[in-house]
């Protein structure tokens, strides 16, 4: 170093280095201004090379380069950025960026399976998840469309429970003023009307004319209809299924079998002797007749031979009769006996609690 030479007069340093001046340009990105002592450059150089190999010293200015987040949270905030700061940045980031595509691949393994496509049509188990979401898609669509019709079809040809009431009689009462559209055919059904409501209604056998046509009265004044005047109804026993029957009702003793349309019982029943409870009767004698006196006769052998009346052919000789004195017995002996005379002979009433009213039969 030429330029060092006689340069420093007077140094008391044992060390040539620091008794040697520097003498060239200011060097500001290493530190290195003219004079400085030699070890000090020496210092600075070694410092950067330093700092250069390791990075530590490379500082980088991104300027107005755009730094995406990813990266960027990465980067310190509080100081001027080195190449090492910038690549553990990227490494990190890069590191993050693996890391998510590692999921995203298990993600899309898992999303790439085999599907259970249930109602999809135009895919099959193993399509890929595009096709598989695109059929999802115009499976909703068409879903879409069904439900937009359903909707019109319940708002045009359903109601809602709470006003079906009011639908039913709009309609029985707009679509026709005949009386047998609100009955059920063949059920009988209890009457209650004035005479005043039942003018106009029925002719002279019961029949319904103008609106009440096709209603009869149940008075069996009409074919298939039954005459139920002064008649309760009662179920019938046969052609009624199920199982097995109640006692109290099952057909057999006293309980009759009931056909569809039987008619039995009355209003009125006599009794019969048999159908009577087991009893006595108190009797009375009439007249008597009083044992008066009698005699016995008897026979006795007649040791003075024949005798009028006699019989010679008993053995002990010829036999006379004889007779006893009279005599009272005390017996009484009833020549005749009557019974008390009880009951009329009448029937007797087999009415059960009742309330009268018409019966009248819709019969399409």
């Amino acid at each position: 170093m030429s330029n060092c030479s006689n340069c420093y007069n007077g140094c008391t340093e044992i060390v040539s280095d620091r008794c040697v001046k520097y003498t060239g340009i200011d060097v500001p990105v290493l530190g290195i201004q003219t004079g400085d002592s030699l070890s000090f450059v020496e210092q600075a150089l070694i410092t950067f090379l330093v700092s250069t190999l390791d990075g530590t010293g490379v500082k980088i200015d991104l300027g107005t380069t755009v730094v995406c987040e990813l990266v960027q949270k990465y980067l310190p905030t509080c100081k001027d950025l080195s190449i090492v700061d910038i690549s553990k940045a990227l490494i990190e980031a890069a590191c993050d960026l693996q890391e998510q595509i590692d999921a995203i691949v298990a993600e899309l393994a898992i999303l790439n399976a085999d599907y259970n496509i249930g109602c999809l049509a135009g895919v099959t188990a193993s399509s890929d998840t595009h096709a598989i979401v695109q059929a999802t898609i115009n499976k909703v669509c068409e879903l879409e469309v069904d439900l937009i019709a359903l909707a019109l079809d319940l708002t045009t040809n359903y109601v809602t429970i709470a006003d079906i009431d009011s639908y039913i009689e709009a309609y029985i009462n707009g679509v026709t003023a005949l009386v047998s559209a609100k009955m059920i055919p063949y059920v009988a059904v209890p009457f209650f009307p004035t005479p005043a409501f039942l003018t106009g209604k029925f002719d002279g056998t019961g029949a319904g004319i103008g609106t009440w046509t096709k209603i009869y009265l149940c008075n069996g004044a009409n074919p298939g209809v039954p005459d139920l005047r002064g008649r309760v109804l009662v179920g019938a026993t046969t052609g009624m299924n199920g199982g097995a029957m109640n006692p109290a009702v099952n057909p057999g003793g006293a309980n009759p079998n009931y056909f569809l349309g039987t008619t039995v019982g009355a209003n009125e029943i006599t009794l019969l002797s048999t159908q009577i409870p087991s009893h006595t009767h108190v009797a009375t004698a009439v007249s008597t007749v009083t044992d008066p006196k009698h005699k016995h006769d008897y026979t006795v052998p007649n040791a003075e031979g024949s005798a009028s009346g006699a019989a010679d052919n008993h053995p002990d000789g010829p036999i006379v009769t004889r007779q006893t004195s009279e005599s009272l017995t005390g017996i009484t002996v009833a020549t005749s006996v009557t019974n008390q005379v009880t009951g009329g002979g009448l029937a007797h009433p087999n009415n059960q609690p009742a309330y009268g009213c018409y019966y009248i039969i819709y019969i399409p």
